[in-house]
């Protein structure tokens, strides 16, 4: 995609649907068609309701350890993941300004700020996962600054200029992710990678193949960019103590 090979009518990365008079484009974006609603905003109601169900998954937590810090902390870190990737739809789709109406041919006034928040995220992102598979510390934080640092390689140098950053990240992030699976040395990590979550983010990686190599062909159609997030944050969800920990779903004692 990035090499220009496959041509899908990306919007930075996304494959973007609007109920307007006609597609989304670069030349137009998505308020000028008349849409009311679009890909980005869809998936930001999804992650809205999905973090609510994050937090719904924490009061009906039974575990004992549910009161202690260090078990909370998964709770706000899954909800932090995907309450910030709303907000980032949220911007992305919404009219100019404050949101960037889908598309902005000039990011000269984002690029800066931008890659310093987009590192800032790659690195807690990377933090989160890296941590729950293998304990909060210094290889954690040292391979956290490694990701980010090759995820904003990877989206510098790819074709396009700065249209895929997005795509660059998960890129990495979906590979990081089956290694933390698959490795994982910590009973709580072992546990939050279950055979659910695992097919689940199986569904994520193919709906991220084929938004990124089948847009125009058939998957703007039926809705674009937000069956990434449904999928992605169904395995996030799948993945909470709640789920995963013994002794979540059993009353206490």
């Amino acid at each position: 995609v990035s090499s220009g090979k496959i041509n899908p009518g990306l919007l930075f990365g996304f494959c973007v649907w609007g109920n307007g008079d006609e597609e989304p484009t670069k030349e137009v974006g998505c308020a000028a068609t008349g849409a009311t609603t679009n890909s980005h905003l869809v998936a930001l109601g999804i992650d809205v309701i999905m973090t609510a169900l994050v937090a719904v998954f924490y009061f009906l937590d039974k575990n004992p350890k549910k009161e202690n810090f260090s078990y909370f902390i998964y709770y706000i870190a899954f909800g932090f993941i995907i309450l910030a990737h709303g907000i980032l739809h949220a911007w992305i789709g919404s009219p100019s300004p404050p949101g960037i109406d889908c598309y902005s041919a000039d990011t000269s006034k984002y690029e800066r700020l931008g890659y310093v928040l987009f590192a800032a995220f790659s690195f807690f992102l990377a933090l989160i996962i890296l941590s729950f598979g293998f304990q909060f510390g210094v290889p954690s934080i040292l391979g956290s600054g490694l990701f980010a640092f090759v995820v904003v390689q990877i989206t510098q140098n790819a074709g396009g200029g700065n249209e895929y950053f997005l795509p660059g990240l998960f890129c990495v992030v979906h590979p990081l992710s089956c290694f933390t699976g698959l490795f994982a040395n910590s009973t709580e990590g072992k546990a939050m990678f279950s055979e659910t979550v695992g097919r689940l983010f199986v569904i994520t990686t193919l709906v991220g193949i084929c938004e990124l190599a089948a847009c125009d062909d058939w998957f703007k159609s039926i809705g674009g960019h937000f069956y990434y997030d449904l999928t992605l944050h169904s395995a996030i969800v799948a993945a909470l103590p709640y789920f995963t920990f013994p002794g979540s779903k059993k009353k206490r004692i």
